[in-house]
Parts: C-alpha cells; sequence; structure tokens
C-alpha cells in the first residue's frame, strides 16, 4: 500500500501546482522590495506647432513646440510598515497554500487507500471463492465411486456438478471485479500498468489521534484569524500619510535651437494624506468583524464533528473487533464441523445435501468475515485521517 500512496502523492498535479505557487509568491516578494526601492524612468517628446498667419495655435498655449528629454528618480520614502505588511500577506499566503496541501494530500492518501482496501476484498473474495471451488472439486471424485456404488444418488452428484459450476462462476466474477478495481487503483495513483499482482493485506496501524488543535483544517481557520488581522492592519496603513522623493534632470525647451541652452534639474517632495472618505474606513471595519463571525461559526462547528467523529469512529472500531473475535471462533467451528462430515461423507453416513448446506453456509461466514475485515479496514482509514 506504501507503494501506491508514495506514487499518488508524487504524481497529483494537484500538490504540485501548491509548491509552483509557493515559488510564484517568492517571486512576489522580491517584487515588493523591488517595488519600495528607487524607481527610475525616462521620457522623450518632440512637438512642433506650426502657425501661419491664419493657421496654428496660440503660442501662449502650444510654446510653439516642446523639445524634451528627461530622466526621473523617485522612491518612497518610509516605506517599512507598508513593505512589511504586504510581506506578511505572501508569507500568510504561503502558509495558507501548505496548510491546504496538506488537506489535500490527506485526502488523496484516504481515497487511495479506500480504493485500495476495495481492491483487496476483492482479492479475498476471490481467494475464498477459490478454496470453496478447491473443496468441491476434491469431493467430486469420490463422489462418483460412491454413486457407482450405490451409496448415493445420482441426483447428489448432479446437486454437486451444479454447485461447483456455481462456484466456478462465482469466481470468475470475482477475479474480473478484481481486475477491474485493480486498474482504478493505478488510475487513482497514475501508474501506467495493467498486470495482474496479488496485494498484500493493509498495513494500517491506529495512529493515535491528535488534539483538534493541531489538525489541518484548524491550522487553516487560525491562519485565517491572522489574514483578517493582518486586513485591518492594511486598511489603517492605507489611511496613513504618504512621503516621497523625487528628482530629474535632462532637457526642455520650445524650439530645437533651444535645446544645448535648456539642461536642468529638479528635486521634490510629495506628500499626501486621506482627509475624508464619507466613513468607508469604518465600512470595512464592519465586513472583517462579519468575516470573523464566520469564521468562528466554521472552526466551532468543525470543532463538534471532529469530537463527534472522533468518538463515533473509537466505537466503531471497538465493536467491529469484537465481532471479528466473534466471526473467527464460529468459523473456526464450521471448518472443524466441514471436516467430519467430509469424513462421515465417504462412509455414507450423511446426506449429501446436508453437506452442500454446510459448504454453503461456509463461504457466507467467510464472505461476512471478509466485509467484516473490510469495514475495519475502512473504519481505520477514517479514523486515522480525521482532519
Amino acid at each position: 500500500m506504501d507503494y501506491y500512496l508514495e506514487q499518488g502523492l508524487q504524481n497529483s498535479p494537484l500538490l504540485q501546482d501548491y509548491a509552483y505557487q509557493q515559488q510564484s509568491n517568492l517571486i512576489d516578494s522580491l517584487k515588493v522590495y523591488a517595488t519600495y526601492g528607487p524607481q527610475v524612468s525616462g521620457s522623450a517628446s518632440a512637438m512642433e506647432a506650426p502657425t501661419t498667419r491664419h493657421f496654428g495655435y496660440d503660442e501662449a498655449v502650444s510654446n510653439g513646440g516642446d523639445y524634451s528629454g528627461v530622466v526621473s528618480v523617485s522612491k518612497e520614502l518610509f516605506p517599512r510598515k507598508l513593505r512589511n505588511a504586504r510581506l506578511l500577506n505572501i508569507e500568510l499566503l504561503n502558509l495558507s497554500l501548505a496548510a491546504q496541501r496538506r488537506l489535500d494530500a490527506q485526502d488523496l492518501r484516504r481515497v487511495i487507500t479506500a480504493q485500495y482496501i476495495t481492491t483487496y476484498a476483492d482479492l479475498r473474495q476471490m481467494q475464498f471463492s477459490q478454496q470453496v471451488l478447491d473443496i468441491l472439486r476434491q469431493e467430486q471424485p469420490a463422489l462418483r465411486k460412491l454413486v457407482e456404488n450405490g451409496v448415493y444418488l445420482q441426483t447428489d452428484y448432479l446437486n454437486l456438478s451444479i454447485n461447483l459450476n456455481a462456484q466456478t462462476i462465482a469466481h470468475r466474477q470475482a477475479r474480473i471485479q478484481y481486475q477491474f478495481d485493480l486498474n482504478g487503483l493505478r488510475i487513482l495513483c497514475g501508474i501506467e500498468d495493467t498486470a495482474t499482482v496479488e496485494l498484500a493485506p493493509p498495513d494500517i496501524p491506529v495512529q493515535a489521534l491528535v488534539a483538534a488543535s493541531l489538525t489541518p483544517t484548524l491550522r487553516k481557520f487560525a491562519l485565517d484569524s491572522l489574514q483578517l488581522s493582518l486586513n485591518r492592519t492594511q486598511i489603517d496603513l492605507n489611511y496613513r500619510y504618504s512621503l516621497a522623493a523625487f528628482a530629474d534632470a535632462g532637457v526642455m525647451a520650445t524650439t530645437p535651437q533651444g535645446v544645448p541652452r535648456h539642461l536642468g534639474s529638479s528635486v521634490g517632495l510629495r506628500f499626501s494624506v486621506p482627509l475624508y472618505d464619507g466613513g468607508q474606513r469604518q465600512l470595512e471595519y464592519q465586513k472583517i468583524a462579519i468575516a470573523e463571525l464566520s469564521r468562528q461559526r466554521y472552526r466551532d462547528f468543525y470543532l463538534r464533528q471532529y469530537r463527534m467523529q472522533r468518538r463515533q469512529l473509537q466505537a466503531q472500531l471497538t465493536a467491529t473487533d469484537q465481532l471479528l473475535e466473534d466471526m473467527h471462533a464460529q468459523l473456526d467451528s464450521q471448518k472443524k464441523l466441514l471436516e467430519m462430515y467430509r469424513i462421515e461423507l465417504s462412509a455414507g453416513l450423511v446426506r449429501f445435501t446436508d453437506y452442500i448446506v454446510l459448504i454453503t453456509g461456509y463461504a457466507e461466514m467467510q464472505n461476512t468475515l471478509v466485509q467484516a475485515e473490510i469495514s475495519r479496514f475502512q473504519i481505520l482509514n477514517e479514523f486515522n485521517y480525521l482532519k
């Protein structure tokens, strides 16, 4: 089972995409640093506005032309709080992606394990049908002789043949179903293979349940709370003043001839502060408060579900273990009785129909045992991947 889990996690494009998104976010953090560094830009223009006696723009408006080439440098002053808020937002995004990846990986493990259990159940059913088939085939030669010697009737031999054919069909059906579910397991894991292999019993140890506060789902709720807190901080930062320094150097002239004589530069500061926005800040606070209430409701509901599921699965596991113990004892008793009937059958001391009924009951008990074993594996699968 470990092989299929490993292949499924390795081949999953969804899990790989989370790694790509985190790499992309790392690039975004580098862009944040670049955004708050010096910004350099260059511009150039050449414009001539010709005039004649009855045509042309007023030179008071157009200056007759515009010839410029300027290199500008600007930098935001005191950007640390804004920059750190944006960087923290990217960090929280990466943590949220990591938490979601753990959730999706856990879901994928649970689904692969469930499919493995289903396929193994098919294998067990095929093995038990083969076992019953072997028992019937072993009795066929001996019964033929007993019929020839008049110990049993020809109808008894026909009864055996009918049951033998029915069991052969059941075995073929089990084999077909096993191959179908085995291929489904490979498709789920992204494995290109069509060979028939025999699966090992699922190795699903009972894992210790972690505290609800350590589950991936609750960690994601905690990250959502941090994100809402950061959103409030960013709202506050949007209402702070901003101060930027700028400088430029180049040429600005109204005629081509004046270009060499109008080289220059300038420096300055740009200050801005929000004064009034119609109360939008308080409205944004209210939206965050509503989102926090929703988050708390989802978290509390999850905690109740988690505790209820844990108690339910623990009770199911205990009951199933007791049921399996009783079934194994019952199956052992039926097997001993079957051996006794086989001995008495060879001596013609029992009715052959009773022997067929016993074999049928033994096969049904084996089938019930398989279903109980599979049910236990399924409970363990749900128990170990509570999220």
